[in-house]
């Protein structure tokens, strides 16, 4: 369920009583000036957060808490990226928290289970591919075209809905149009200048934007 809060001074309340995964507000909300933190704010279950402002200065004082920070006017691909790193963070807290209160259980039999084999038409047949075979997959309209090894395969379905069922410790979505499997990438290359991109282990790279270099980062450090 997604909240809007218009009115500034419902924020809090709004936080406290639906205590959401995330929230996303801008760096000069009156209601968030004098705490930096959501604990010194009062909440004790703190979402995790985006911040906005048009001055990247304003941002500076939200570094150490906030998942990302968006320097306004910002396009769409930058704020997806930034809901995957947010994604990513919510669901390793989730696990985390699962293992704590089931400190019983084995860790194959927690209850979130990802993708393990997609199924796909090729003319008459279907064929079962391993996700873990996959090297990169690459979005195509309503299609998704799976590349593995020498082949692909084409999976009708949107690159967010096949996202939701991947296991985001070994996949990551570097380009809108483009989600690696971490173990068949050589390297990452992002220069200070210049074009950067990530190769796989077969010799092909894939483009990077340079506005994602320092979420790639800090990304990548986090499911290392």
């Amino acid at each position: 369920m997604t909240t809007e809060c218009i009115d500034d001074s419902r924020l809090l309340s709004s936080v406290r009583e639906r205590t959401p995964d995330l929230v996303i507000l801008d760096a000069n909300t009156p209601a968030i000036r004098h705490g930096k933190t959501w604990e010194d704010l009062g909440i004790e279950s703190p979402p995790e957060t985006i911040v906005t402002a048009y001055d990247p200065v304003a941002l500076t004082a939200f570094a150490p808490t906030a998942v990302d920070l968006l320097v306004k006017p910002f396009n769409v691909e930058r704020f997806e990226a930034a809901l995957d790193v947010a994604r990513s963070k919510i669901l390793r807290t989730r696990t985390e928290a699962e293992i704590s209160n089931e400190w019983g259980l084995q860790a194959q039999e927690l209850p979130r289970q990802f993708l393990r084999r997609l199924a796909v038409e090729a003319g008459e047949k279907i064929v079962l591919v391993h996700v873990e075979d996959i090297q990169w997959m690459q979005s195509l309209g309503k299609h998704i075209r799976l590349h593995v090894g020498a082949t692909s395969h084409l999976l009708r379905q949107s690159m967010k809905s096949l996202q939701t069922g991947l296991d985001p410790t070994r996949f990551l979505r570097v380009h809108r149009n483009a989600i690696v499997n971490l173990d068949h990438v050589d390297e990452f290359h992002l220069p200070p200048t210049g074009n950067m991109f990530v190769k796989l282990k077969n010799g092909m790279c894939l483009p990077l934007r340079r506005g994602n270099r320092n979420l790639l980062r800090r990304l990548l450090k986090q499911i290392s």
